[in-house]
């Protein structure tokens, strides 16, 4: 399965992230953890927000396109896409008394997802990307957890 210039399975789920960290800053249930460095909260949001768009858009990629070597990583992937996405979802109704493992498990889900995507799409970028905000992000937690 290749896609071309979009991938609306991955918008789908990104979508899905920004739909519940929308509902759950309305319900005031986030905190806003940054980091004293500024430089650390500046690759955050390069990470995160690159993350995003790399994996809707085959940002520097061969040949603008990213896909699938096999059925099965496809099938990989659609599994662990939605069962990232479900656990995501779930950690945030056991945030308010989860302790740090919820905390923590909030921090590297959405980090895995992005990783993972970015190796089953071949899509490079996005592999680097999900490091810088996997990292960025976790050491952000630890300052402030």
């Amino acid at each position: 399965m290749r896609f071309n210039w979009i991938n609306w399975i991955n918008m789908s789920a990104v979508v899905w992230l920004i739909l519940i960290n929308m509902i759950v800053a309305r319900k005031g249930l986030s905190d806003s953890f940054n980091s004293k460095h500024l430089i650390v909260n500046i690759l955050e949001q390069i990470g995160r927000y690159g993350c995003m768009a790399l994996m809707i858009l085959p940002i520097f990629t061969s040949g603008w396109k990213f896909g699938f070597n096999s059925v099965t990583e496809m099938l990989v992937w659609i599994c662990l896409t939605i069962l990232l996405l479900a656990i995501y979802s779930f950690l945030w109704t056991k945030k308010a008394n989860g302790g740090v493992f919820v905390l923590y498990g909030l921090a590297f889900v959405p980090a895995v997802l992005f990783l993972l995507n970015g190796i089953l799409l071949g899509h490079p970028a996005l592999v680097v990307a999900s490091l810088i905000f996997g990292v960025s992000h976790f050491f952000i937690d630890k300052e402030n957890i």
